[in-house]
């Protein structure tokens, strides 16, 4: 072993025996719960090299009600790095001080002096490489600033009343590049209301307009090198940013003018531009509760066509293409689940390491999981510092992604079979806000041990497949089966409406979207609104089929046996329709044909003359229904009486025969008038 290994080992088991025996001491601020927020916005280097100086920079805000006094900013970190996935985990669990030092130098802290309620600061602080008090050994430093202050009794606490924490990698040696990328969410943030309304269409123009969260990460992933992005695209989103631009489905109460407009067809056509350009993966529409489905499979098949349909429709509408990928809420994936969501067995499902409790980095971001029914690829979502200190910020996901490398650059040294790589995927609420610029994301796939890759890029590279056990039991809590119930109503009634509907993609695209978006997991917090808009949404579909209506005479007379009576056919509806009529008789004997389909335009009508042939038969009930060209009935039917005043052959015998009997009664009748008028004695004239 060689002198400098032997000094970085006693280094590190000098620093761990130091946190072993060193108690963690809570703050001891007057309020006994001190509120201050801390941003890390730049960081240089990206990279711990030595000869370098560290410069941090940020803003720290007082959420207090009163103000601090005599606020310092210091630099904090340990004096030996991390060298595996495991040892940041630990100390995270156990809540150690694993910043490490406060580098305490005079010129090494920054005095901001103090912060009143509600008001925000910006710090830096400048430490040269050699007064780091570093052991200089490869790995990865986590690095971050601690924020000391007196409290309004002047009580002054030796231990940070907040604090902010990333990841400073150290890597010299030239292991080779591992595979980094970086997985941009973009997720439809609004609703549509029972009454087929956004919900908060303000909140979803101010998302997609200039300084809005959905713009600017979108700003933003366009910004870093190609080829290190994966979109991860919800059609919903793209269907209600093409809504606002074109004013449709939107409150009264809201006004849009033509320059917001504007902003949400600006967003689209950059959004499109840029899935285009990139690797790109899709959710089903509205991101669906691919758990409830799962556990209603008696009923979940017309369901997830209809989610299907919406998403392949809204696809082919802005001619984009990605691979389809479910992603289950965190506490929701079960060994059933992707069984039942493996598919054709391209469609990757994103989990957490949570589902997969044997998974380890070595095994990739990208895995594969056998089911009884085949393989599925699964994205295991793993943040290196998801429950670190501090906000979120471009600089710290640059450093998350650098630090993912330099620790699998470290495994791969040491395990030659070693899959880890540097896949992270931002938080989709996350806001990166506007200037961005210092924090140079590009830098992480820049730097000599990463490699810019896509998600598609990873798949190509087979897997390596995961064994270890899966949940059988969901924590989550889905859809229950009411919602899913009400849900089939509305595909069954809009069904029938699309089956006598010409031009079906009109009715049936709009049908999938409504069907779908009562499905999405966003309505797990609120499934009593859920099944009131999925009974809405039935009920609005049933009365549109009922403006179908097929009206007959209230009774028919036929002169014989054959003979025609008028139907007509009332379309209320918005949409023009090809409908036929099947005729039922309540004499069974009785076969009438069907009324071949005619075509009739939105708001008409048309009677249609329907000829019949009783036969033999004197009189029967007609049902005339309504039906589409796949037999499929339609409505309520229209119900009469039809009956013959034929005279057919043995009427007229009968008569003929009635006709003789008459003339015969009367000739005989005549005879025996005359004949007794002859048998009358005249008298004589000799008398």
């Amino acid at each position: 072993m060689s002198s400098r290994r032997r000094s970085i080992l006693v280094a590190l088991l000098v620093t761990i025996l130091i946190a072993l025996m060193s108690p963690v001491i809570p703050a001891r601020a007057a309020d006994g719960n001190p509120d201050l927020s801390v941003s890390i916005r730049s960081l240089s280097p990206s990279r711990l090299a030595e000869g370098s100086t560290v410069t941090m920079s940020g803003t720290v805000t007082n959420n207090d009600k009163h103000a601090w006094t005599n606020v310092q900013a210091y630099l904090v970190i340990p004096i030996v790095p991390f060298t595996t996935r495991a040892q940041i985990v630990d100390a995270i669990d156990n809540n150690a001080a694993y910043t490490g030092t406060r580098v305490t130098d005079t010129e090494a802290f920054d005095t901001l002096g103090d912060l009143a309620a509600g008001e925000s600061k910006r710090f830096t602080v400048t430490v040269p490489y050699d007064r780091l008090g570093i052991s200089g050994a490869e790995g990865v430093y986590p690095v971050g600033v601690q924020i000391l202050g007196t409290d309004v009794t002047g009580e002054r606490s030796p231990d940070a009343i907040a604090r902010a924490t990333t990841f400073l990698p150290l890597i010299s040696s030239k292991q080779g590049a591992v595979p980094a990328s970086v997985v941009w969410p973009f997720l439809m943030p609004d609703r549509r209301k029972a009454d087929g309304d956004y919900s908060d269409p303000a909140a979803l123009l101010a998302a997609v307009s200039t300084g809005g969260q959905l713009r600017n990460v979108l700003n933003l992933a366009s910004s870093i090198v190609g080829g290190a992005s994966t979109a991860l695209v919800d059609p919903a989103l793209l269907v209600g940013v093409d809504d606002l631009a074109n004013g449709r489905h939107l409150p009264a109460s809201f006004d849009i003018t033509d320059g917001q407009k504007v902003e949400a067809e600006r967003f689209l056509q950059d959004l499109l531009a840029y899935t285009r350009r990139e690797s790109s993966w899709v959710l089903g529409f509205d991101r669906p509760d691919d758990l409830a489905l799962s556990q209603n499979k008696d009923i979940s098949k017309p369901l997830t066509e209809a989610i299907n349909t919406a998403t392949s429709s809204a696809l082919t509408t802005y001619q984009i293409t990605g691979r389809r990928v479910s992603w289950p809420t965190r506490s929701g994936v079960t060994a059933t689940l992707l069984r039942d969501l493996r598919g054709a067995g391209d469609s990757p499902v994103i989990v957490s390491p949570a589902s997969l409790p044997g998974w380890q980095r070595r095994q990739g971001s990208l895995v594969q999981y056998v089911t009884d029914d085949g393989p599925v690829p699964l994205l295991v979502n793993d943040i290196l510092d998801a429950d670190v200190p501090g906000e979120t910020s471009v600089v710290t996901v640059r450093q998350r992604i650098l630090s993912e490398a330099a620790l699998a650059v470290l495994q791969r040294a040491i395990d030659s079979r070693s899959r880890a790589d540097a896949v992270t995927m931002v938080d989709p609420s996350w806001n990166p806000g506007t200037q961005f610029s210092s924090g140079k994301l590009s830098e992480a796939f820049t730097a000599p041990f990463t490699k810019a890759s896509t998600l598609e890029g990873l798949l190509t590279t087979r897997p390596s497949t995961y064994t270890g056990a899966v949940p059988t039991t969901a924590g989550a809590k889905p859809l229950n089966r009411a919602v899913l119930l009400e849900a089939t109503r509305i595909l069954s009634r809009g069904r029938a409406l699309s089956s006598v509907t010409p031009q079906r993609d009109s009715v049936d695209q709009p049908l999938a979207r409504e069907v779908a978006s009562v499905l999405g997991v966003r309505w797990r917090s609120d499934q009593g609104t859920a099944i009131k808009i999925a009974r809405t949404r039935a009920r609005r579909a049933g009365s549109e089929l009922s403006k179908i209506q097929i009206k007959g005479p209230p009774s028919v007379t036929l002169s014989s046996a054959k003979g025609g009576f008028p139907l007509t056919i009332t379309n209320g509806t918005n949409e023009a329709i090809r409908i036929g009529i099947s005729l039922d008789s309540s004499n069974p004997a009785l076969r009438i044909p069907h009324v071949k389909p005619v075509d009739i335009d939105a708001g008409e009508r048309r009677t249609l003359t329907v000829q019949v042939d009783l036969g033999r038969q004197n009189t029967t009930t007609l049902s005339a229904h309504l039906s589409s060209t796949d037999g499929r009935q339609i409505g309520r039917p229209a119900v009469f009486n039809v009956r013959s005043s034929k005279v057919g052959a043995v009427l007229w015998v009968a008569m003929g025969l009635a006709a003789l009997l008459v003339l015969g009664a009367l000739f005989r009748r005549f005879r025996r008038y005359r004949n007794r008028a002859t048998a009358v004695t005249l008298p004589d004239d000799d008398d």
